[in-house]
């Protein structure tokens, strides 16, 4: 892990149980600014998104989003595990989880719980509709607070059905909107030195941008407005070779410059007019889009539409150290951990990687590590074996999928829930497994201590349980 000394967040601790992508991607926020983050994973599998089938085009995600955090296996779903995580939250500034609303606190990691023992954490609940309200146990994914959120009904042509976007919007501004929220809590405890709880909805976030349409909210999705292709002096042109340009001209000295570009100064007053529009979409079809480039002035505000592979090699970007690596190892890393220049950028931690000197520190005896391991309720670093293990089972889920897919079936019963996450119901054919011997906390209901023989049988039957109620 490189040096954190001088970065805003330095000295700060954080316990992330989160899983998947709005979670991980707020507390990678919170590790570019320098914060230690400690990503909190049960034993068997950890966070579901280290076996997301890159056959289905998940590939690479856990280690995007989790990179520079330390990885603890333990299974906080066990009184002991528990008990554990308490003795770590005593000395963290903050918890951050998104599980469903109530969850935490019946395994007793609830707010109340964890500023039992450290009044001053700031503890942050991060799920798709938040702790209130109507929806708050509702399911839900990107997709879905796009929807409820007003932003799906705008993105794509006017008329047509709305087109999901290719990366994950919401989730992705639920995560930024939890870690501003979550910075804000932390610089007022230096003022009043109380900790603070945090209940942040990804839809929040979503409705926000909202605001920024103004009065044309009334119309926004049924009529195209200034900033959705209403007039030719912003959108985007479909040029002779396939590409497109973006145009975005919309001050009087841009459209200018545009206008001379393509040699056409008589449409320099038709600047906003809507029949316009097909003028400038017939002269661009005209030339390739590096003919137009070399032709516009720097001031035209014209851009080439780069794909996602194309934007990670431009120039620019390269320049801003917003890239990292190089050739098809390139990758993008936020702007936050742009600012550390000359730093090496530190991979995803290996299920389970600092399991023991986390817990050494907090001063668990090697012995009783030993212990808390023969039990399963801790982990120690993840073996190959292991991994290649978790990683084969993605697979087999993703070609399960694929075949069934192909029949029309669905491999699995699946319910998204909140923040992004998905819980995986049992195969269909499958009757329900009994319950082990305990009392459930939520149904009442007794389970079995039988335990199938294989991961993909274990995975399969007791998803449903375990997807939908890990943090």
């Amino acid at each position: 892990m490189d040096d954190l000394a001088g970065q805003p967040l330095a000295g700060i601790r954080v316990l992330d149980l989160s899983r998947l992508l709005p979670g991980p991607y707020c507390s990678l926020l919170l590790a570019d600014m320098g914060a230690e983050v400690i990503k909190v994973e049960t034993p068997l599998a950890g966070d579901y998104a280290r076996m997301a089938p890159a056959e289905l085009g998940f590939g690479g995600v856990f280690e995007a989003v989790n990179r520079g955090k330390r990885s603890i296996a333990v299974d906080y779903r066990r009184p002991r595990g528990r008990d554990l995580l308490l003795r770590l939250a005593r000395t963290a500034d903050v918890f951050l989880e998104s599980s469903l609303p109530g969850q935490m606190s019946r395994r007793g990691l609830g707010t109340s719980d964890v500023r039992a023992v450290n009044p001053r954490i700031i503890y942050c609940s991060l799920s798709g509709f938040g702790q209130t309200g109507p929806y708050r146990d509702r399911p839900g994914h990107d997709v879905d607070y796009l929807a409820l959120g007003g932003l799906l009904s705008i993105l794509g042509p006017i008329g047509a059905r709305p087109v999901p976007p290719g990366v994950q919007l919401a989730d992705i501004a639920g995560g930024t909107l939890a870690a501003l929220r979550i910075i804000a809590a932390l610089v007022a405890r230096e003022r009043t030195g109380q900790g603070a709880y945090l209940d942040v909805a990804v839809l929040d976030a979503v409705a926000g941008y909202l605001g920024t349409l103004g009065s044309a909210i009334e119309s926004a999705g049924r009529a195209a407005g200034p900033m959705a292709g209403a007039y030719p002096c912003y959108g985007v042109y479909d040029a002779a070779d396939g590409r497109s340009l973006a145009v975005g001209a919309l001050e009087l000295p841009f459209w200018t410059a545009f206008c001379r570009g393509i040699e056409r100064d008589d449409l320099v007053p038709r600047q906003f007019d809507p029949a316009a529009i097909e003028d400038v979409r017939r002269i661009i079809a005209r030339r390739t889009t590096s003919e137009w480039l070399q032709r516009f002035e720097d001031d035209a505000c014209v851009a080439l539409v780069n794909l996602p592979c194309e934007a990670r090699l431009d120039p620019q970007l390269q320049a801003r150290d917003l890239v990292v690596g190089s050739g098809g190892s390139a990758r993008i890393v936020t702007a936050l951990r742009a600012t550390r220049r000359g730093t090496s950028v530190p991979p995803a931690p290996v299920l389970g990687a600092d399991t023991t000197a986390v817990l050494d520190a907090a001063g668990i005896a090697p012995r009783e590590l030993r212990r808390l391991e023969a039990q399963g309720i801790v982990a120690g670093r993840q073996t190959p074996e292991r991994a290649a293990r978790a990683a084969r089972l993605g697979s087999v889920l993703a070609r399960m999928a694929e075949r069934r897919a192909a029949k029309g079936t669905p491999v699995l019963q699946t319910r998204p829930t909140h923040a992004g996450r998905s819980s995986v119901a049992r195969p269909c054919r499958h009757a329900a497994r009994p319950r082990r011997g305990r009392p459930s906390a939520r149904r009442g209901t007794a389970r079995s201590s039988a335990r199938p023989a294989s991961d993909a049988e274990y995975c399969h039957t007791t998803s449903a349980r375990s997807l939908r109620r890990s943090g």
